[in-house]
């Protein structure tokens, strides 16, 4: 029931122009920035592993390079890059069926982004949607696609945690014929993990990431004194294949082609934006199949109605080599004055792919929404400016049935003192889903009302406090969620800061569990696919420090705490596909028997899914889990000469788990102390020279 809204994006089209500078000395053309990096990683190894030791030390070189090509054209390039000193990602609890979305922390593809930017997108008020993106740069180094693999292979694993970056480089700026241009490519090397089974077998290696090319090209032009902007992209992912299981896992390589205009009027009062991208990926059999049975896809749906092939790839064909979509986002609004309103229109055809090089989460949707908007912005008595909105939105998959339908309204205003406030509503009622049984028919998901607040401080004052939160009830059957995130940001002067950002969430609602072969299960295509109740609570106690002792020495400080627990009960199934019912095991249907072992501990539950019916019976693994982390790092930078930088960091991992279920924060934070933890240390210095 997460809300994911956009509202009033600042547009940096409306700024001011700076004229009059005169650059009295040319910048230098080269820039060179060699660095060595020497690290060790201290964890304690299991007994038997032949593959690690404590410590493990790490040697590294490398560099990197600017070029001024023009005045306004400059080249960025890197020869095996380490960003060791970036913060980690912070541990999250994912039970859904698609990937987890982390933003971009290094600083080679941080720098100059807005280059390459494309998919840009903007609502007053909308949830649960996203751009139409076509570039995520944390596929470049990813994780290595097969890793998972050896997991379930191996009893002891060296499984590589990111593809190594062999080189990178950008061309960004603006040509002599008014071209705003950004070029990218990247080369990632092939990856192997080494690793030994429980048989005791000789050790064995796997390549787990192919050799790997990606592109990027974006260019644009202003017309029109920057009231219309006409762009193109293209985006390309290209891998050598060499192993077998590589061949039959991953995509040969994926394309992506682009165009999108956006356009002023009336004196900036009207806009339009529009998008267009058609991708194509290639690949083996097995592998174009694999993609279409993908969390982003289930072109498996059993009761998914079978469409021509024609250009755009809608029909479920696993001898197929080839998959393409297309992708298309439109907005039209009025931007200025009293009264605003928008109307949008986001659409994703079933063969659409961009996950080689972007985020895609799902396919397959026409979703729209519309809002109208009524702003005060000159101060009165009680408010400095106030924000209010009504609206709605609907989505349908290309079967033609409503998977998302909302009513919202959200109110914001910022106080005299400077203090801001919102609060919004969306009503959501029953809609068709088609992805709860994740592959499987397409069945119906309840309901729900949300409300939304937040309250924000002045950020002029030395203590800052703010809290934001979210509050959910299911509509149709019991469930519920809180999400709940106060914030405080103390400032010691201007040199130090210290921010505090927990967050608490406990949800009560439907969970996927497993599917099961079952002949007999007539009306679900021969499988039944299980779900129960979960309750579900996570603690995160987020914390930063920022030490500013000179202007070139400078600390940083990140913890981050971690509990989160479910406990699953009433096992159940839906009564029929494209109905809200479920039947429960043991109330309604059937019968359920807990298993233990001979300490007493839950195992898990054996179903008899019809009674006295011929349906075999099948196990259950019990699925509760308490999970618990501790992830920090200190980074000490200290510039000791102009460019010229030494970086010293530490970051400290724990982490276990259990089957606990239950939320006990003085177990949790007892059982993190008394987790091994895993210490990285890294000691890396750059030297900057200037030709």
């Amino acid at each position: 029931m997460g809300l994911l809204a956009a509202r009033g994006v600042r547009r940096t089209d409306k700024y001011g122009s700076l004229s009059g500078i005169t650059v009295e000395h040319r910048p230098r053309s080269l820039e060179l920035l060699p660095y060595v990096l020497s690290g060790s990683r201290f964890a304690r190894a299991a007994s038997g592993d032949p593959f690690h030791s404590s410590p493990e030390m790490t040697r590294r070189v490398g560099a990197d390079v600017r070029y001024l090509l023009t005045s306004n054209l400059t080249l960025d390039a890197t020869v095996n890059p380490d960003f060791g000193q970036v913060e980690a990602d912070p541990a999250v609890v994912n039970l859904s069926a698609f990937e987890t979305y982390f933003p971009e922390k290094r600083p080679f593809f941080v720098a100059g982004a807005g280059a390459f930017s494309f998919g840009s997108f903007n609502c007053y008020f909308c949830s649960n949607t996203s751009n139409l993106g076509v570039f995520y740069s944390r596929r470049i180094g990813r994780a290595p696609q097969l890793g998972s693999y050896v997991d379930g292979l191996a009893q002891f694993e060296d499984n590589p945690g990111s593809s190594t970056i062999l080189g990178a480089a950008k061309i960004t700026g603006r040509t002599s014929s008014g071209f705003t241009v950004g070029f990218l490519d990247a080369v990632t090397s092939s990856e192997a993990a080494h690793f030994q089974t429980s048989t005791g077998s000789p050790r064995l290696v796997q390549q787990v990431e192919p050799l790997t090319n990606y592109f990027l090209g974006r260019v644009r032009r202003d017309f029109n004194d920057g009231n219309t902007v006409i762009g193109a992209v293209l985006t390309s992912a290209l891998r050598r294949l060499d192993d077998p299981l590589l061949r039959d896992s991953l995509r040969q390589h994926g394309e992506a082609v682009g165009a999108d205009v956006r356009h002023y009027w009336a004196g900036q009062r009207y806009s339009l934006r529009s998008q267009f991208v058609v991708s194509d990926v290639v690949g083996s059999p097995s592998a174009i199949t694999r993609t279409m049975e993908s969390s982003a896809h289930y072109f498996q749906r059993p009761d998914r109605t079978e469409t021509g092939d024609g250009l755009f790839s809608a029909r479920y064909d696993r001898a197929a080599t080839q998959l393409r979509g297309y992708g298309y986002y439109a907005r039209l609004a009025k931007e200025s004055g009293d009264w605003l309103w928008e109307v949008a229109n986001n659409i994703r055809s079933p063969g659409f792919e961009v996950n080689d090089l972007s985020f895609l989460s799902r396919a397959d949707y026409n979703w729209m929404n519309a809002n109208v908007v009524r702003q005060w912005t000159v101060p009165g008595r009680w408010y400095r400016n106030i924000w209010t909105s009504l609206g709605g939105q609907q989505q349908f998959d290309y079967q033609g049935m409503r998977t998302d339908l909302q009513g919202q309204s959200f109110y914001s205003m910022q106080l005299p003192n400077f203090w801001k406030v919102n609060t919004s509503y969306i009503h959501h009622p029953v809609v068709y889903d088609d992805r709860a049984t994740r592959g499987g028919p397409t069945v119906k998901r309840t309901g729900y009302n949300d409300i939304g607040f937040g309250i924000s401080g002045d950020n002029r004052r030395q203590l800052v406090l703010g809290l934001n939160g979210e509050h959910a009830t299911s509509v149709g059957e019991a469930g519920s969620s809180l999400y709940l995130t106060p914030n405080a940001t103390l400032k010691f002067g201007s040199n130090t800061s210290v921010n505090f950002a927990p967050s608490y969430s406990h949800s009560r609602g439907t969970q996927y569990v497993m599917r099961q072969d079952d002949p007999t299960a007539n009306a679900f295509y021969g499988r039944r696919n299980v779900f129960a109740r979960i309750d579900q609570r996570s603690l995160s106690l987020d914390t930063r420090l920022n030490v500013t002792f000179t202007p070139s020495l400078t600390l940083e400080l990140y913890a981050q705490p971690f509990v989160a627990n479910g406990r699953y009960s009433s096992f159940e199934e839906f009564a029929a596909p494209r109905e809200l019912r479920k039947v429960v095991y043991g109330r309604d249907v059937g019968a359920i028997t807990e298993q233990r072992d001979v300490d007493g501990a839950l195992t898990g539950y054996l179903v008899d899914p019809d009674g006295a019916g011929p349906a075999e019976s099948f196990v259950i693994s019990n699925p509760d889990f308490s999970l618990r982390s501790l992830r920090g790092n200190a980074v000490l930078r200290w510039e000791f000469r102009p460019g010229s930088t030494l970086f010293l960091v530490w970051q400290q991992t724990r982490a276990g788990s259990s089957s606990a279920g239950t939320f006990d924060l003085s177990r949790d934070r007892a059982l993190i102390l008394a987790d091994r933890p895993i210490n990285v240390f890294q000691l890396k210095v750059n030297y900057w020279i200037g030709l």
